[in-house]
């Protein structure tokens, strides 16, 4: 695991995860990511509870690297890349019998259910990612289209 990713989660590889070639299913890896996200926000943000948690996941994209097998131990690697006005980004590695297994992004919105509208990051958000981090979380800006003169 990389220096890049300051928190750690471990999961023991279930039963139910593996499918029918004996490695951890595509969907599976997609619970783990979602673990280690829950994870990383409770003890960065300190929280006791998370039902009512105001995100919503609008993107995720993994790219496979190596099976996971029955019995091993996948240790996630959390790290929050940027945050916007309303969202942030997250990165994920997911490691296993020492190599990388998968690698995934994150993206996620700041959401009050009531009202079906994004919200503001909170700048308390902003403050422990960053600290947690150890730099800044600037939204980096996309690239201007290019000029077809």
């Amino acid at each position: 695991m990389t220096e890049e990713f300051r928190h750690r989660t471990l999961l023991e590889v279930r039963f139910r995860d593996i499918d029918a070639f004996r490695h951890v299913n595509n969907a599976a890896f997609f619970t783990y990511i979602e673990q280690a996200r829950i994870r990383y926000l409770i003890d960065t943000l300190r929280l006791e509870a998370v039902e009512r948690l105001p995100l919503i996941l609008a993107a995720v994209q993994i790219d496979f690297r190596a099976p996971i097998l029955f019995g091993q131990t996948a240790e996630i690697g959390t790290r929050v890349d940027w945050i916007g006005t309303t969202s942030l980004s997250m990165s994920h590695e997911i490691y296993a019998a020492g190599r990388l297994a998968a690698e995934a992004r994150t993206v996620l919105v700041t959401y009050d259910y009531e009202s079906e509208r994004p919200i503001r990051v909170p700048d308390t958000w902003r403050a422990a990612f960053a600290d947690w981090e150890g730099r800044e979380l600037v939204r980096p800006m996309e690239a201007a289209p290019a000029s077809s003169h």
